[in-house]
């Protein structure tokens, strides 16, 4: 009985990737499935043939153990030709997966950048407007410091009349004394 069981399940996955090589060809372009075949043999490892040996493209060929291999290539489990369809069938979806993830972390890299961004120019703006406002402050004080030496300052003009005045007076002195004196 487990031998007929293994024989069936080979035969379900057998028949399983027959068809789904049938399906996938009615619904695809030849140019869809030449891509399709080119991807996946550049997943598989490179086959050598032996000299004088034929390229089967693509065979299936069920096999025994014990069996000689009717060609070159590579001998594939049922569940690893499972494992090689699941690969196929999903490598879109997969792509999609990976492409929004890669998005995903690229956009939440760049709203870490903007808003780092942000944050740096409100300080900056901060730090400016606080010297502004240190400098304004300095200004007026120099300014009141200023008007409160200019206001403590006598005045010119009533200096100058002082001193014209004082010397109005001595020369007017000094004018009688001499004619005091000399009379």
């Amino acid at each position: 009985m487990n031998v007929n069981f293994k024989k069936i399940i080979s035969t379900i996955i057998l028949t399983t990737f027959s068809l789904s090589n049938v399906a996938l060809a009615q619904n695809t372009t030849e140019a869809d499935q030449a891509a399709a075949t080119k991807s996946v043999k550049d997943a598989l490892p490179p086959v050598e043939l032996q000299p004088g040996e034929r390229d089967p493209g693509m065979a299936i060929s069920p096999m025994k153990r014990g069996q000689r291999a009717p060609f070159t290539g590579i001998l594939l489990s049922p569940s690893a030709a499972a494992d090689v369809i699941v690969e196929f069938e999903t490598f879109e979806e997969k792509l999609h997966i990976e492409v929004m993830r890669a998005m995903a972390e690229e956009q939440a890299a760049c709203d870490k950048k903007l808003k780092d961004a942000e944050a740096r120019s409100t300080a900056d703006k901060e730090v400016l407007q606080a010297n502004l406002d240190s400098k304004k402050k300095e200004v007026e004080a120099y300014r009141v410091e200023l008007k409160n030496i200019n206001d403590s300052q006598p005045n010119p003009y009533l200096w100058a009349g002082l001193g014209i005045a004082g010397g109005i007076a001595i020369t007017l002195l000094s004018v009688f004394a001499v004619t005091q004196v000399t009379k």
